[in-house]
């Protein structure tokens, strides 16, 4: 007999995905306005930083300090929130949208064969049913098999990479979980790492259109709000009581989410093949969160 079990954790995640999946409300507008990828980059990463700065003053300065001996991860944490984003816009850039989202969708593999040397997480058969489903589905999704998404040689690397990025960012929430690091320490210095990298390759010039109108403004608040600092506290959060393979799986409500909003915002109706995919994802985290006697 089994039983539909969601805890706290989970809710967090599947709220992270869905916040993530409304990105693209804010990219395309922000796109249309002159923005470049390194644009909102700097902007989204510049927004969080200082949004979780903010709430670590008012919360508690101590937060803002950390051990030496988790320096190095820290660092990595925003050396990687930096890469995988980057990677992620290049494969778009060099591609297509859906090929990139279905490519940095490989990550739950990554995500799963990482835990399992990291942290000991059993690989059991319905963990492979469930990544087999969200896989499929965000291919389903992204409108791949149906001829919509196109790359390059270059565009399938990057975004592979962005792929191998995520899975290494979600892991690194973990391992820095796990070492009692807080939340909001995390996030602060990750997004700061992250801002400073954007800054030194490209400098503040590609954020430049966010000041041009009040609209593009409140288009960047909703960018750094919805799409980035709520997500990022959510999956941190939600990661600190659930098991790193579970979580980048459940977080590929993602894509489903980025459907609906094609549909409400800009008219896209999905495909047949489309809808199967959303069905693939919501059974993928389903089939994560049926309990089962612990006799089985």
């Amino acid at each position: 007999m089994c039983f539909f079990v969601l805890k706290k954790y989970d809710i967090a995640i599947l709220l992270a995905g869905i916040f993530w999946g409304m990105i693209g409300l804010f990219t395309r507008n922000l796109s249309a306005a002159g923005m470049t990828s390194a644009g909102v980059l700097i902007v989204r990463s510049g927004g969080c930083a200082l949004l979780f700065a903010g709430w670590a003053l008012l919360r508690d300065r101590k937060l803002f300090r950390f051990r030496w001996k988790d320096a190095w991860l820290l660092g990595l944490f925003g050396l990687i929130t930096f890469f995988f984003t980057y990677c992620y816009y290049q494969s778009i850039d060099l591609g297509s949208l859906s090929m990139a989202c279905t490519l940095m969708y490989s990550a739950p593999v990554f995500v799963m064969v990482m835990s399992l040397f990291f942290f000991g997480e059993r690989f059991s058969r319905r963990k492979l049913l469930a990544l087999l489903c969200a896989v499929a589905g965000c291919a389903l999704v992204s409108g791949v098999l149906e001829g919509n998404a196109s790359a390059g040689a270059a565009g399938i690397v990057y975004g592979l990479l962005a792929g191998i990025g995520y899975a290494s960012y979600s892991v690194c929430i973990k391992a820095l979980s796990n070492r009692g690091v807080d939340t909001l320490t995390l996030n602060v210095w990750g997004w700061i790492v992250c801002t400073a990298l954007g800054l030194l390759v490209w400098g503040p010039g590609p954020a430049a259109p966010m000041l041009e109108s009040g609209k593009n403004a409140l288009l960047s608040v909703g960018l750094i709000v919805i799409s980035g600092f709520l997500p990022a506290l959510l999956y941190s959060l939600g990661l600190r009581g659930e098991e790193a393979g579970k979580g980048a799986v459940m977080a590929s409500v993602e894509p489903v989410m980025a459907s609906l909003m094609g549909l409400a915002a800009f008219g896209e109706v999905p495909t047949p093949l489309g809808s199967v995919g959303v069905l693939l994802v919501l059974a993928a985290v389903a089939l994560l969160n049926l309990g089962v006697p612990k006799t089985e």
